[in-house]
């Protein structure tokens, strides 16, 4: 991974993403590219027939280009005062472009061959909430690879990253991209499946080995290990991984028409960042991009 791209609003929720993805590209080598989509009456359908004054919007990308080079100056800041790597500086960035804030990030992530983009997921209240779950929604709908943090949530190296899967082959590249990311911080992945394996026991192990194998003949990273979660339903099953198996990041795969979709097109993604608090990695099926 070469380059994280960061969405800012200059909330604190997004400020706290920014100090995350810095942390996390001093662990792998990273630049990290903070984005600012400002908006002026003109973009929002309510006002479509006003004409807005060349000089006021050059007083809000003015406004907006003094707030993101501040940001970016307490960004770099923090992270001298966290690492002390003799001649070592943090790659931070900042761009801010006008428009509407998912069609912007998806253009500027394909355009400047972005990686990941690290966004904060805010839980201050239902208003803010579903603001931020739609964005994160279509930016994923568009399968680009996100990183959502939950609000206040500080950086720490990995050390185990679940990942859920429903045994589909699509997920084998995946597993390789994310084994990428987790080498230079040493971390398991724990491929966890949810279901009922009392159901049919002979079918779900011989599911459990065809994959397992596959794994094991193509992504070459070592720290992998698995574990079934015995649960009826999928969201009972992730609350209980997240919970109880000491994971730093819970990583899936959003594919039309899977069980991930149905939960991506709810309310789930966001109820759950709500209470386990940890960073959700939603990856795009086949993912092949070096993370």
């Amino acid at each position: 991974m070469k380059k994280i791209l960061v969405p800012v609003d200059f909330s604190a929720t997004a400020e706290n993403a920014a100090d995350y993805a810095t942390d996390l590209a001093h662990g792998i080598g990273a630049r990290v590219e903070l984005l600012n989509v400002f908006q002026v009456p003109e973009f929002s359908p309510a006002a479509a027939s006003l004409v807005w004054p060349l000089e006021e919007y050059k007083l809000i990308e003015d406004d907006a280009k003094k707030a993101l080079g501040k940001l970016v100056e307490r960004v770099e800041e923090k992270y001298k005062k966290a690492h002390h790597e003799l001649g070592f500086k943090a790659e931070v960035f900042g761009r801010s472009v006008s428009g509407e804030v998912e069609q912007e990030i998806s253009k500027y992530f394909a355009e400047c061959k972005m990686n990941l983009v690290v966004a904060g997921l805010n839980r201050a209240d239902k208003l803010t909430k579903t603001l931020m779950g739609s964005v994160a929604r279509k930016i994923i709908e568009q399968e680009i690879p996100v990183l959502l943090i939950p609000a206040g949530y500080r950086f720490k190296k990995p050390k185990k990253i679940a990942f859920a899967t429903d045994f589909h082959h699509s997920d084998i590249p995946v597993l390789c991209a994310l084994a990428e990311f987790a080498k230079p911080f040493n971390a398991d992945i724990l491929i966890t499946h949810t279901g009922n394996a009392n159901s049919d026991l002979a079918l779900h192990k011989q599911a459990t080995e065809d994959f397992l194998n596959r794994v094991a003949d193509r992504v070459n990273y070592r720290n992998i290990y698995h574990r079934h979660i015995n649960s009826e339903r999928i969201k009972d099953g992730l609350d209980w991984i997240v919970e109880n198996g000491q994971i730093d990041i819970l990583a899936m795969v959003h594919r039309k028409h899977s069980f991930f979709h149905r939960l991506l097109k709810g309310s789930y993604t966001l109820n759950m960042s709500d209470h386990i608090q940890i960073p959700l990695l939603v990856l795009p099926p086949e993912h092949r991009i070096p993370m």
